[in-house]
């Protein structure tokens, strides 16, 4: 693997360009002292747009405030997570299999993150740890959650589906929740979301295609983890909701909180 390009991020240093006042701070091994409302708040918008390298460390005093769109609930992301806000969303990186329980979704969450890094992986931006090995950022340990997460789930929101079409999908989009409608699995309908290794008979990560009326298509990925990866996938023309993802050129979906809108058998969860 090649070795990653890493570049340090002072916040404070690029503040002329933020109307936020932004203190530098260096890394520090304990926990910094916070207060509720971070000075530093941007949008994760912005956030994403630091991230000019495939690795960058964040050392200002800089946070995001969001919703959560994305968990392990289904089991459809494996330890991490989706905060989206109204500029966009971002997977955030953590180091626990109980996300739905810790990140319930439509928490409001405040991460702060001084001494995280922003990773470039594919060219999808993703916040997480500073990186040890060969990955763009590593996963927040659980037991430095309550120095990142302050996590209100006393008035929850759900965070707002934009309703795109898949010609309408944009760099802007990744990380975002949308909803696609119209669109049919055609000859993949009646397999399952996930197919099998012939050798281990494991489940194994899956993508499937849709069309639209035009012919234009859109992967749709399904990792094996998924507590309906066994379901069938729908016939006809219905509705996906989930986060828009982006590898190497590549667009794709990732459905959410089951929200399968098939007359012919899709499920909806709200």
């Amino acid at each position: 693997m090649k070795p990653i390009a890493r570049l340090t991020i002072d916040i404070a240093a690029t503040a002329a360009a933020i109307v936020l006042a932004c203190c530098a701070a260096a890394c520090s091994e304990s926990a910094p002292d916070y207060d509720d409302t971070p000075r530093g708040r941007v949008s994760i918008a912005h956030l994403k747009a630091l991230c000019t390298a495939e690795s960058v460390v964040i050392t200002g005093d800089i946070a995001i405030e969001g919703y959560v769109a994305a968990n392990d609930l289904y089991g459809e992301y494996s330890r991490t997570i989706v905060l989206c806000d109204a500029s966009g969303g971002i997977e955030i990186a953590v180091d626990s299999r109980r996300t739905a329980e810790t990140f319930p979704i439509a928490a409001r969450v405040t991460v702060h993150c001084t001494s995280l890094a922003l990773g470039d992986y594919g060219g999808r931006v993703m916040l997480g740890a500073l990186p040890s090995g060969g990955y763009t950022v590593d996963r927040i340990a659980e037991s430095d959650f309550a120095r990142y997460f302050r996590i209100d789930t006393s008035a929850p929101q759900a965070v707002k589906t934009v309703v795109v079409s898949i010609a309408g999908i944009s760099p802007a989009l990744v990380g975002s929740q949308v909803q696609i409608d119209d669109v049919t699995f055609g000859p993949e309908a009646g397999l399952a979301w996930c197919d099998t290794d012939p050798a281990s008979g494991g489940h194994v990560d899956t993508a499937r295609t849709i069309t639209d009326r035009s012919g234009r298509t859109l992967s749709v990925r399904t990792i094996a983890e998924c507590e309906y990866r066994t379901e069938k996938i729908p016939a006809g023309y219905g509705s996906l909701r989930g986060i828009v993802e982006y590898f190497n050129g590549e667009y794709s979906l990732r459905i959410t909180n089951h929200q399968i809108l098939f007359p012919s058998g899709g499920i909806t969860q709200h």
